[in-house]
């Protein structure tokens, strides 16, 4: 879909990237419509399966450090959990009829090279542990201790780690608490930490391309605001802020991403979707999309494109933010945003 008209903006060099970037999606979206059919199935079958997640997740209790995380073929299918420390997964956790199972089989040889001092999940054989059993008791009680990872650690991971930390924070629901106020991310079935897939490969890309099943995820999605003023946000993450990948490079992916999931939005699964999204109701008219950088702070943040605006048609239009943060062991203690809607308790 052609854009009518783009919002007043500082840079204008950037502001035609923004543009081509929204455009060559739509484009690749338009010439590979299979994407259209494979998403409308996911959000039945996850609307399908909805309260049987709900009524497992009522079975047990989340273990501090151990968060739940669910992606799209799990909850479309056996509606595994996973359990990750830091971002990473280690450990499956399958809640049958009778019994809660978990299970390290395919994560022991990570789990020993990732963090120090790993304590293996003792168990028969190949055969999953229950839940409540000692064994369990004691692979929770190594990751309650908050283990240090080790020197292999991949870049990637580091990522993974921020991620979850920033998680941990947005989700955090006094607000005596939270570094940033009026967000909660979006949660798959409202109850599991999950990346939202796309059918586009935009990260270290230098264009956008198209990649079926096998594209990249959100990094994270959040609700930003109260009540019915609550936008929907799309949140590009980077564990480093430096001029090799600069703020409106993070920007530029996570404008791909919100144009995949605007063009979701509008297709005939937009309802489903909005709905899975936290939001009640038909998916708005006037459709307004905020896409964040989110990264560490550093002396000179980049702040030149925050505010900016760019307006699809006559209804939709993105809103360009950034995130900027400090964290100290393991926790984020700084925040410092251009979501007007989010304020703010130690900025930076």
């Amino acid at each position: 879909m052609p854009m009518a008209n783009i919002g007043r903006f500082k840079m204008a060099d950037f502001t035609d990237e923004c543009k081509n970037t929204i455009e060559h999606v739509q484009d690749l979206l338009k010439q590979n419509k299979e994407w259209e059919s494979r998403y409308l199935k996911y959000a039945e079958k996850i609307n399908n399966n909805l309260k049987a997640i709900q009524d497992k997740r009522r079975k047990f209790h989340e273990w501090s450090s151990l968060y739940l995380y669910m992606n799209v073929t799990e909850a479309q299918g056996r509606k595994i959990f996973s359990l990750r420390y830091l971002g990473q997964d280690v450990a499956k956790l399958k809640v049958g009829k009778d019994k809660i199972t978990i299970s390290t089989k395919d994560f022991e040889e990570n789990n020993k090279r990732d963090f120090l001092d790993y304590v293996p999940l003792k168990r028969d054989k190949d055969k999953d542990v229950e839940w409540n059993s000692p064994a369990a008791s004691d692979f929770r009680r190594y990751f309650s201790s908050n283990p240090k990872r080790t020197n292999s650690s991949e870049k990637k991971k580091n990522e993974h780690r921020i991620e979850s930390l920033l998680l941990t924070e947005f989700l955090k629901k006094k607000s005596t608490d939270k570094q940033l106020l009026n967000i909660q991310p979006v949660k798959l079935a409202k109850i599991a930490r999950f990346q939202m897939p796309t059918p586009l490969s935009a990260s270290n890309k230098k264009k956008v391309e198209y990649a079926n099943q096998y594209g990249g995820g959100i990094d994270i999605m959040s609700r930003i605001g109260k009540g019915r003023s609550t936008k929907l946000c799309v949140m590009e993450l980077k564990d480093e802020n430096k001029s090799k990948e600069p703020p409106t490079t993070a920007i530029k992916q996570g404008l791909a991403y919100a144009t995949f999931i605007r063009e979701l939005l509008r297709s005939k699964s937009g309802d489903k979707w909005w709905n899975l999204f936290g939001f009640k109701g038909k998916c708005p008219v006037k459709l307004e999309l905020y896409v964040a950088c989110v990264m560490p702070s550093v002396s000179k943040n980049d702040k030149s494109f925050a505010g900016g605006k760019i307006t699809l048609d006559e209804n939709d239009s993105f809103y360009l933010h950034y995130i900027y943060f400090k964290e100290d062991n393991n926790k984020i203690v700084n925040i410092d945003t251009s979501l007007k809607e989010c304020s703010t308790k130690n900025r930076i």
